[in-house]
């Protein structure tokens, strides 16, 4: 047990123009400041506000999310609007305010969901993942393992390869796996679990050390070709890194099935 029901709790009643409040909790804090959220946690409450707007069964194509700044535990604003309404292909732009700043935005695509006749072979899985069962939970990453945290606490994590105290310098597998509702009450649908998992691909691969090097990813981009099932999300994640300061994180997100998407974050590096 985890001690704790949800990552966000409903505040006032959404509003007509799109407003709702929500208090995110504890089990939502990132590994590096108790005040703010892991980037996981707010992605997979905008994930989830977005597609209350999707129409006719429509599916979640990608989320463009761009962080702004932190996003603090306890009450956030998540504010949506149609920009481009269809029912075969819809935007949606969703932002994370707090304090009076907006500390995340997202532009996320809808597609219709059909039925589409293509040709034997096409569609084939990608080589996947040693599959998370047999694997061993990876006990506490960066925090004591009594913290309340987005990881342990809401994220489970089995590493398929290496250990997460040795840099990554040919990228990392794992899977990642939410034990508690993004919303209580609701069973996260595949797009918020995957929003939620992406979000760790940069820490899970870097080629550098965490105490020498500061590398924060400014964005987070999912796009998915198919909707993922099941409750384990595998990440097969590299980062490289270029001197200028800058670098690339690249992610193959699979389920049980195989790949179903890719995930980038581009990072700001520095030395501490």
């Amino acid at each position: 047990m985890t001690g704790a029901d949800a990552v966000a709790v409903a505040g006032a009643a959404g509003a007509a123009d799109g407003t709702a409040t929500w208090t995110l909790q504890p089990v939502a804090r990132g590994p590096w400041d108790a005040r703010s959220a892991h980037g996981g946690a707010p992605a997979a409450l905008l994930a989830r506000a977005v597609e209350a707007l999707a129409v006719d069964g429509q599916r979640v194509s990608s989320l463009s999310y761009t962080f702004l700044g932190p996003v603090p535990i306890g009450e956030v604003e998540v504010r949506t609007r149609v920009t481009k309404a269809g029912r075969r292909f819809q935007v949606v732009e969703a932002t994370l305010g707090a304090g009076g700043r907006t500390a995340m935005e997202l532009r996320a695509v809808l597609l219709r969901r059909g039925r589409v006749d293509l040709p034997s072979g096409i569609g084939a899985p990608w080589p996947g993942l040693p599959p998370p069962e047999g694997l061993e939970a990876t006990p506490s990453w960066f925090l004591p393992a009594d913290e309340i945290a987005f990881h342990p606490t809401a994220m489970e994590i089995r590493v398929v390869d290496g250990s997460l105290d040795e840099p990554a310098p040919k990228g990392r597998s794992a899977w990642l796996r939410l034990r508690i509702p993004v919303v209580g009450g609701e069973s996260p649908s595949g797009a918020q679990r995957a929003a939620a998992a992406a979000d760790f691909g940069n820490g899970l691969s870097t080629p550098v050390g965490f105490d020498g090097y500061l590398f924060v990813n400014c964005d987070l981009h999912v796009a998915l070709h198919r909707d993922p099932a099941g409750e384990w999300i595998g990440v097969r994640s590299r980062t490289e890194l270029d001197r200028a300061g800058t670098g690339l994180t690249t992610t193959e997100l699979h389920d049980a099935a195989g790949r179903f998407g890719t995930a980038t974050q581009t990072l700001f590096v520095d030395t501490r």
